[in-house]
């Protein structure tokens, strides 16, 4: 343990860096809570788009990406039925990473093997 006396706080000009990118992050920080406490969410619609329809969203969500840089496509229902909404879309969405990464890493991998 370094005893108090020993430490210094003015050499090399390094704690005052440390100090300034410290009260950056803090600064920035604040300023993203303070806006983000200005945002609402509108109520779920009770007949709105549910767990199916976000679970088939969420899968398709890069075909839809994809379709939204030339079309006019949303790739999020809204206004939607709130949770279920949301979790049938995470669901959807990580099965379809998983898809992809399974068929990339079988197809690189050698995992499919093919009797001639």
């Amino acid at each position: 343990m370094i005893p108090i006396d020993r430490l210094s706080f003015s050499r090399g000009g390094s704690n005052r860096r440390y100090c300034a990118t410290a009260a950056k992050i803090l600064g920035s920080t604040a300023v993203a809570l303070v806006l983000a406490a200005c945002a609402t969410q509108p109520v779920a619609q009770p007949h709105g788009p549910g767990f199916l329809t976000g679970l088939l969203h969420g899968f398709f969500v890069l075909i839809s990406l994809l379709g939204s840089l030339f079309y006019q496509i949303r790739i999020y229902a809204f206004p939607n039925g709130g949770f279920w909404y949301d979790a049938g879309f995470a669901i959807g969405f990580g099965a379809n990473i998983a898809l992809l990464l399974l068929l990339s890493i079988a197809r690189i991998g050698g995992f499919i093997t093919r009797k001639n």
